[in-house]
């Protein structure tokens, strides 16, 4: 009974922060559909030239190949000055290049080269147009050598994403992002602002255990975010940013309570040494940002240097990452992530035991 009055009052309490409940109600809802919708990381409407040295029917028809949806055609070039003008004028973002006796190359399947020559000054279109290129280039030119008096065709085909949309993987990414933000946010600002009142003298005084109260408190902050993830699940992603989902919900949400369980024993150590919720917030981005770093979701774990690699693993969004994504995106179910589970609940287990210690000393 004393355990469901005080997680009365926690609720109460968050709702009567009018602040902390709009920020909440914010982020697990316009925060995940801007991301979602506002951020494409697909290549639309890419301004280019070509320089053709070679005027036959197959250069002009590699050219062709580029789709206007993706990319926006300006013109052929006459020189190499005009190359640097475009690309200096910000008036491209590539150019291809076509070297002479194209055609002729390809009839007698001779080696060819086709330049693409990218502004560098704007990385992320360039890098998207450079791919994007790459694939026709190759494809244009295996489809027309003949290997064995039979046509070499490249299909690519994608798995889960079909259409290889970034507004899923950005939508499910700030999902994740501003899950792990308030279970590191709300649990450590719960009891903070028993510091501020001073509350927590008499806390440490009564005949009640003050692990008692930071278990409640806990407990009822990962409630909350496991209420804000449901609704922003069926709302915000499925329905508002019309992101699909292919497993099960609950499965979804069994691994958020298990990466709640883990993250809070980080949020009890930043609630053990904060005086003030500006000392709060600080810590909480403090030890956010390394946790997103290593967690894969900015860069791929394999490209990291050795010792990040390495530091990853401690990462307890490293494996929410891997589970919820998979169960998500790819429709597994709880049993075939059953790995990163684990992962997170052996973590958890480390972290909230030594919060709890951290909350006992410096209590």
């Amino acid at each position: 009974m004393k355990f469901l009055v005080l997680l009365y009052k926690e609720f109460l309490q968050f709702i009567r922060n009018r602040g902390l409940l709009l920020f909440t109600v914010y982020a697990f809802t316009l925060d995940i559909y801007l991301a979602a919708t506002g951020i494409d990381l697909t290549l639309k409407n890419a301004s280019f030239y070509a320089q053709d040295r070679d005027y036959s029917f197959l250069s002009r028809e590699l050219i062709s190949k580029f789709p206007p949806y993706y990319f926006n055609f300006k013109g052929y070039l006459m020189d190499d000055d005009q190359i640097d003008e475009v690309l200096l004028d910000d008036r491209a973002i590539g150019v291809i290049e076509i070297p002479q006796k194209f055609e002729k190359n390809i009839k007698e399947g001779k080696r060819l080269e086709v330049g693409v020559l990218v502004n560098g000054a704007e990385i992320s279109s360039s890098y998207l147009f450079s791919a994007y290129a790459e694939q026709i280039i190759y494809s244009f030119l295996t489809g027309n050598f003949l290997r064995g008096g039979s046509w070499i065709e490249v299909r690519p085909r994608i798995f889960f994403n079909q259409n290889a949309s970034s507004k899923v993987f950005m939508a499910y990414s700030e999902l994740l992002t501003v899950i792990t933000l308030f279970l590191l946010l709300l649990p450590a600002a719960a009891i903070v602002i028993e510091k501020e009142r001073g509350n927590i003298e008499m806390l440490l005084v009564s005949p009640v255990p003050i692990e008692f109260f930071t278990i409640v408190k806990v407990i009822a902050m990962s409630v909350l975010v496991l209420i804000f993830t449901a609704l922003a699940l069926f709302f915000t992603v499925e329905r508002l940013s019309g992101v699909p989902f292919h497993g099960r919900e609950v499965d979804f949400l069994i691994l958020t309570a298990a990466y709640a369980f883990t993250t809070t024993g980080l949020s009890l150590f930043i609630a053990s040494i904060s005086e003030n919720m500006l000392q709060v917030s600080q810590l909480t981005i403090l030890i956010m940002v390394p946790i997103l770093y290593l967690s894969g979701s900015w860069t791929p774990i394999e490209s990291m240097p050795k010792a990040l690699q390495w530091l990853s693993h401690l990462s307890p969004l490293k494996y929410y990452i891997n589970g919820a994504l998979a169960v998500a995106i790819k429709g597994l179910p709880l049993e075939q992530v059953k790995g990163a589970l684990f992962a997170l609940i052996g973590e958890g287990a480390l972290l909230f035991g030594l919060g709890n210690l951290f909350i006992r000393i410096k209590g």
